[in-house]
């Protein structure tokens, strides 16, 4: 990835330290506020079961979350309520402490960007350059800043070459920077991001992990990805939520999550190959399954300390 993205920086949002701060007068400062709220959320298509039930959770400035679970756990139904295109049917959502409800929805819309699964439902107009200006022209920003800011978003996606180009002329990869880039265009704070990866070859995965690790850990992004491809979860996020029947039934690190293998069995989801190649090694040879690596890195650093 260029030093493109580092030109950028988010007006309002930065990555959350941790560690408590003091003003200059020694007074403690107030913690930071979540980006992003669900509290007892709950959601109905017609008479079926919950697609989402009562599901909790709080995202915080610069988090890079990984929202996991089989198809049909209940995923993109929660993203599009997260996002304020679903109204719950019980619960609340919360976006930097304001209410999700039909007189906030400008505003989250302005805080809270969506990028579909299938980027063709995203991107509607003749070339890149229109589309990516599409969002922030609706938002009323003067002509002098949308080419900066269409020009800011092309720049920070790398898809700068692409600018005039038709839409049905792109990749697949092409497609997802160009649909994100319309959400960057817009100076969205929090990204959520479903199934990024899917149908993207190696080259194209490479770059959008690049991407959002930059957006998150360089421009203070907040981003929740769903994604069922376990071994791409550790290059993009530090935290894990799993969802299964429309529930949460896990939240914690990504190491302590995905080297919890009976639980994504539970979960109907597929650890990272070589975590699973070294757990199974270790119930083979009657050892407790212990620092399971994540990655082929990881791995070969366990085999050097053996």
């Amino acid at each position: 990835m260029s030093s493109n993205l580092r030109s950028f920086s988010h007006p309002e949002y930065c990555p959350v330290s941790g560690v408590a701060e003091f003003k200059s007068d020694g007074a403690a400062m107030p913690p930071p506020q979540a980006v992003l709220e669900a509290e007892n959320l709950h959601f109905r298509y017609s008479d079926d079961a919950d697609a989402v039930a009562g599901v909790s959770f709080r995202i915080m400035p610069g988090e890079a979350v990984a929202l996991c679970g089989h198809n049909g756990s209940g995923k993109t139904t929660l993203m599009k309520l997260l996002a304020g295109l679903l109204k719950p049917t019980k619960g609340l959502v919360r976006v930097a402490g304001i209410e999700v409800n039909a007189r906030s929805a400008q505003e989250v819309f302005r805080t809270v960007g969506l990028l579909f699964q299938d980027s063709q439902d995203q991107l509607f107009c003749n070339s890149v350059e229109e589309d990516v200006a599409y969002g922030p022209r609706n938002l009323g920003f003067s002509d002098a800043d949308l080419k900066k800011q269409v020009a800011l978003a092309l720049n920070i996606t790398e898809a700068q070459h692409l600018e005039q180009r038709p839409i049905h002329h792109l990749s697949g990869g092409e497609m997802k920077r160009v649909a994100l880039a319309g959400i960057v265009a817009m100076q969205n704070s929090v990204l959520i991001l479903d199934e990024p990866f899917d149908g993207l070859d190696p080259a194209a995965i490479s770059r959008l992990v690049t991407l959002i690790r930059h957006l998150a850990s360089v421009h203070g992004y907040s981003v929740v990805i769903a994604t069922h491809q376990m071994s791409l979860v550790p290059e993009v996020a530090s935290r894990m939520l799993v969802m299964q029947g429309g529930g949460l039934i896990a939240d914690g690190t990504v190491r302590e999550l995905l080297t919890n293998v009976p639980l994504l069995e539970q979960a109907r989801l597929e650890p990272p190959s070589i975590t699973r190649y070294f757990y199974k090694k270790a119930l083979l040879e009657n050892r407790k399954p212990e620092r399971l690596p994540l990655t082929l890195d990881e791995a070969l650093l366990c085999d050097d300390n053996r």
